[in-house]
Parts: structure tokens; C-alpha cells; sequence
């Protein structure tokens, strides 16, 4: 029988006080022993749900404290066959989550876990489109990318009209 693993990941993004969207990647060893930039993700604890496992996650291995991470939807749900470590062969389950940071960007302190090499990196959507390896991972930061682009240009739409109308 194959183990199923269940995992919580997360795309985390700031903006820029201009209005520009980046993406949170963190620089870590492959298992294949490639040097990748991802949108970590960590594993389910005991019963815990995913939501709170991303944020968890998230908080523990950046620094960031959850109080600054808003979880603004759930995005994706991806499963990976064929894996394979020192206890045999098993399954992935990871469900990806947009969470916005509220805070410093400079403030971010990756720590020392598992394959981490204690670098990020706030990465335009360019950047993430060159940076990002897996194809998958890539065409899911495009897709959200997109999304919040265009929620902030009818925010400021918004926001003009509302103007207009006090004037």
C-alpha cells in the first residue's frame, strides 16, 4: 500500500506601495539536488485542517507572524504520484492557499528547516515566470497574478468613482 502525505502550501504576496504585486519564493535544495525557488509547503499535523496548516506553516518557516497573513482563498488542490524517500513509496496531496502579507517585507526571517537555504526573494510575476521550475507551480502564480491585477484595477475604479461622488 502506498502512503498518502497531505500537505498545506501557500502563495504568499505584498504590495508594493506603488500597487505591485510580488510573490514570496523561498530558495531551498531539491530532492533531486537541484537548487529550486518555491512556494514552500509543509505537511498536515495530527487532525489539523489545511488552512490552518499553511498559515502554521508559513509563520514557522518564515518568521512572518500569522497575524500578518491573510489566507484570501483556497487556489488549488495538486496530487503527486510516483514519490519515493528512505521509507518507500508515497502520494501528495497539497493544497495551495493565497495569503497576502500585511507587513514589512524586509522583516521576513527564513529559518533553518529542511531544505531552506535561509534565502527569499519578493519576486515580480516576471521574476516568478523565470525562477519557478515546475510548470505547474508556474502557470498557478500566472493565474493569480491575473486575478489580483485585475481586483485591484476595479478597486481603484472604485475608489475614483467614490472620489467623484464627494466632490
Amino acid at each position: 500500500m502506498i502512503d498518502l502525505v497531505k500537505s498545506a502550501g501557500w502563495i504568499v504576496y505584498y504590495l508594493e506601495p506603488d500597487g505591485e504585486i510580488k510573490f514570496l519564493l523561498i530558495k531551498r535544495h531539491a530532492l533531486s539536488g537541484k537548487i529550486e525557488r518555491v512556494a514552500p509547503k509543509g505537511k498536515l499535523q495530527n487532525k489539523e485542517g489545511a488552512e490552518k496548516a499553511a498559515a502554521r506553516e508559513v509563520s514557522e518557516e518564515t518568521g512572518i507572524p500569522i497575524n500578518l497573513l491573510k489566507i484570501r482563498e483556497s487556489l488549488w488542490d495538486l496530487m503527486i504520484r510516483g514519490l519515493e524517500d528512505q521509507n518507500g513509496k508515497f502520494e501528495k496531496e497539497v493544497t495551495y492557499f493565497l495569503m497576502q502579507y500585511e507587513g514589512d517585507p524586509d522583516l521576513v526571517d527564513i529559518q533553518l528547516v529542511e531544505w531552506y537555504l535561509w534565502k527569499y526573494k519578493w519576486a515580480t510575476i516576471a521574476e516568478v515566470l523565470n525562477l519557478v521550475y515546475y510548470a505547474d507551480m508556474r502557470e498557478l502564480f500566472r493565474k493569480w497574478y491575473l486575478s489580483l491585477r485585475d481586483k485591484k484595477k476595479k478597486d481603484d475604479v472604485k475608489k475614483d468613482f467614490m472620489k467623484k461622488l464627494e466632490l
